[in-house]
């Protein structure tokens, strides 16, 4: 390293000296014949010294800028590195932000080989390279937020790199980090609203096939009922009475519905008890139908968005159904509080266990579902002396219950 930088420093010697020798004959080529036309030897002489120190003074600065770009670039200058690296974040998407950044350090550091790899869960995977690897690489990790994201791989051919572009590219490597934590919060959004519009869409097919073949149907035959009741009760009293009472059976059922599908929407209860006191008759139906005690345990002193009430007591219902099928427990309680910022809603029962965690089944993936809806996740622990089930779903300090 130290031969490396004495040759470095020696070459940089050499150059300026030749450029600088190159001007300063210049310089004195032209003005000698000047000097010799309008004054004698001794004039001549000082003449060529104050030419040749203003030349230092006004060329020496410039000449060893000169250099120091053929030898190294614009990296000799860290902050015209700095900006020419942050550029690519200003001009380009987040898309093109990667191969910007890239190309931006190569061409800053005379590079003729640089790759970002990343790592996922399949391992690592060159996400974009630039040249061709004539000698080995210098590795230097890509991290966000203590995250380790990948790695930056950088060499040049003839040069080996020293320690200025060692800086440089662990600072690219960092500005690459946020690129690809940008990069990867945007396929992530993207991915959310997809899912988002698709549920949506889904939730529309639904109310469609419910009010067309419950609600429709029924209707009809409402309509069909007392037309027939109308035409029948001056000829026929005792007919149209009876239609008349198969109408308002058929009012019930179509109320029933009509109800069912509203439901669907969001509990009743909600709006009618709130979350706890839902969850509370919850338990208590549960109770009475599994003979398993419930405990509850809850106290939510401010209001909650709407989608987190939901997504709370379906969580609730579905993880007491499980208990109900699987566990054969004798005894459950049900915990649900603010913690922080989030919503916790707690399961826990004494029973068998071990089975509530099986992949693809018992409700575990619908309930986790909800749960990211919500930006919130779920946790399940599940032993031979029973099963814990926690989900935590983040509640704006200023929600209120129509958000």
């Amino acid at each position: 390293m130290n031969l490396r930088r004495l040759l470095e420093a020696s070459l940089h010697r050499i150059l300026y000296t030749l450029l600088f020798a190159l001007v300063a004959l210049a310089a004195v080529t032209f003005a000698v014949p000047v000097l010799r036309e309008y004054s004698g030897t001794n004039e001549q002489v000082i003449g060529s010294a104050v030419i040749l120190v203003l030349v230092i003074e006004a060329f020496g600065t410039r000449l060893h800028r000169l250099v120091d770009w053929l030898l190294y670039g614009s990296r000799a200058d860290p902050a015209v590195a700095t900006a020419r690296l942050a550029r690519p974040l200003e001009d380009t998407d987040g898309a093109a932000a990667p191969r910007a950044l890239l190309e931006a350090l190569a061409d800053t550091l005379r590079l003729t080989h640089v790759a970002a790899v990343v790592r996922d869960d399949g391992g690592a995977e060159v996400l974009l390279e630039l040249g061709t690897a004539y000698v080995e690489d210098r590795s230097f990790p890509i991290r966000h937020a203590g995250t380790d994201l990948g790695e930056l791989r950088a060499a040049r051919r003839g040069q080996p790199l020293d320690g200025r572009d060692e800086r440089l590219l662990r600072a690219a490597a960092a500005q690459l980090g946020l690129v690809l934590h940008a990069a990867r919060l945007t396929e992530e959004l993207r991915a959310a609203r997809e899912t988002l519009v698709a549920a949506g869409e889904d939730e529309r097919r639904r109310l469609r096939r419910e009010i067309h073949d419950g609600v429709g149907p029924t209707l009809a035959g409402i309509a069909l009922g007392l037309e027939s009741a109308e035409r029948a009760v001056t000829r026929d009293p005792a007919r149209a009475q009876a239609l008349l009472h198969d109408v308002r059976a058929d009012l019930t059922d179509l109320l029933d519905e009509v109800r069912r599908v509203v439901e669907g929407l969001r509990p009743p209860l909600l709006d009618e008890v709130g979350l706890v006191g839902a969850l509370e008759q919850l338990a208590s139906s549960f109770q009475q139908r599994t003979g398993c005690p419930v405990e509850v345990q809850g106290d939510v002193p401010r209001p909650l968005p709407a989608a987190v009430e939901v997504a709370a007591f379906r969580i609730g219902a579905e993880a007491l159904t499980n208990v109900a099928r699987h566990a054969r427990a004798t005894h459950t309680r049900l915990e649900v509080g603010l913690d922080g910022p989030d919503l916790v809603l707690r399961v826990v029962d004494d029973g068998c266990g071990g089975v509530a965690d099986r992949p693809g089944g018992n409700g575990l993936d619908s309930m986790r579902t909800r749960a990211e809806e919500v930006g919130g996740s779920l946790t399940l622990s599940s032993a031979p002396g029973g099963t814990s089930l926690t989900a935590r779903l983040p509640v704006p300090v200023a929600a209120g219950t129509g958000s």
